[in-house]
């Protein structure tokens, strides 16, 4: 349950001394967050974001920590704006978060289309911008930093976790082991990378990417982890151009970055089974046997579909990005500093409008934080009512 806007307001003018805060309003709460927009005298508007569960206020603080270590010299290296931390504030168990709002507006995979010429381009490009920025970024924060190897092994680890509930078809298990065995694709130099990289991360005006939020998995790793998500979207001419403007603006020969990220995007499903499993959650473990089959169909149908250097075409994932929907980082273990160990922990929140009733169920309500909030400043009411707002 989200908290009164105007409670969250008069909160955040205790996290960032000065704050004139003279309206607010519900910015997409959920279970996880009260989220609010609060406007400020000067006509900019900031978000205030208080978490409400122990995974959540794990990725707020982490979020925090890698917008930190986007220093000003970083940002001015991306061809976007990324949020910035302004102030903190005690709420009991949980800390509000006041951060700068971005502005454009939230994209939808279903955006990236011929109906918006030059936006996959965009994507690209902003993808490409992370990519090449300096590690150093992620390793002077002290951030987590995984290896070509480390990477392989892990996804190894989830592969055999996988194979071991007996639920996975048998020509996946081919696919994926044909895939992780295969040298080619695991020669790769790690990047700086998002982590998290869903389609409701970006702000987007026209064709234009203005924004990119949602940092909280920022590290060392694999590429292709951040153009996964395009393999959800059908349309595959967008997705060729997505994919080819951030080869042209890396300029390097990761020629199997492709295969990698739609790996990714396969293995997605497998991590949602172990989560059911994990959870003993029976609805969870039918709606990932469900994608799993919608995938093995597509397989079958088609006997060049392996993932392998030779094979450049994109996996039709549109079923699988509906039903796993946006990321989140919900439930990773403590030890954040080694994440790589803990993927099978990773779900994905629904899309809106997607399908959600699983994703629903598997919200942690064993670790609800009730914050300590203030009680709501009847001026700020009246403030964002106009009716007494003193200038």
């Amino acid at each position: 349950m989200s908290s009164n806007p105007f409670t969250l307001a008069a909160l955040a003018t205790t996290a960032v001394p000065g704050l004139d805060v003279v309206g607010a309003t519900d910015d997409g709460s959920d279970e996880h967050r009260s989220v609010v927009a609060a406007q400020l005298a000067g006509g900019e508007t900031v978000q205030a974001v208080l978490p409400r569960s122990i995974s959540a206020l794990r990725s707020a603080k982490e979020h925090a920590s890698a917008l930190a270590a986007l220093t000003l010299a970083t940002r001015s290296r991306l061809p976007f704006e990324v949020p910035t931390v302004l102030g903190t504030a005690d709420a009991g168990r949980s800390t509000l978060f006041v951060i700068s709002r971005l502005g454009g507006t939230t994209m939808l995979l279903s955006d990236i289309s011929p109906a918006r010429p030059g936006l996959a381009v965009s994507i690209g490009q902003a993808i490409a911008a992370i990519h090449e920025l300096p590690t150093s970024v992620a390793s002077d924060a002290g951030l987590a930093h995984e290896s070509a190897q480390t990477l392989r092994t892990r996804l190894l680890g989830t592969f055999d976790r996988a194979a071991e509930t007996g639920s996975v078809p048998a020509a996946l298990l081919q696919r994926w082991e044909a895939a992780l065995g295969d040298d080619r694709l695991w020669q790769f130099k790690p990047t700086l990378v998002h982590g998290d990289l869903q389609a409701p991360a970006f702000r987007v005006e026209g064709a234009a990417v203005v924004g990119l939020d949602g940092w909280h998995a920022l590290s060392i790793g694999d590429p292709a982890r951040d153009l996964a998500f395009l393999l959800g979207s059908g349309e595959f001419g967008s997705v060729d151009e997505a994919f080819d403007a951030h080869a042209a603006a890396r300029g390097i020969g990761d020629r199997q970055v492709r295969q990698r990220a739609m790996l990714h995007a396969e293995l997605d499903i497998a991590r949602w089974l172990l989560h059911g499993v994990d959870r003993s959650d029976g609805s969870i473990i039918e709606d990932a046997k469900g994608m799993l089959a919608g995938l093995v169909a597509r397989v079958d149908s088609d006997p060049g579909a392996a993932i392998a250097p030779q094979h450049l075409e994109t996996m039709d994932l549109t079923g699988v990005q509906a039903y796993l929907g946006e990321a989140a980082s919900a439930d990773r273990p403590a030890d954040a500093g080694t994440p790589a160990e803990q993927e099978t922990d990773v779900i994905q929140n629904p899309l809106p409008g997607g399908r959600t009733g699983a994703a629903a169920r598997d919200l942690d309500r064993t670790d609800v934080i009730e914050p300590a909030l203030p009680a709501a400043d009847p001026t700020q009411q009246e403030r964002a009512d106009g009716s007494s707002a003193e200038r």
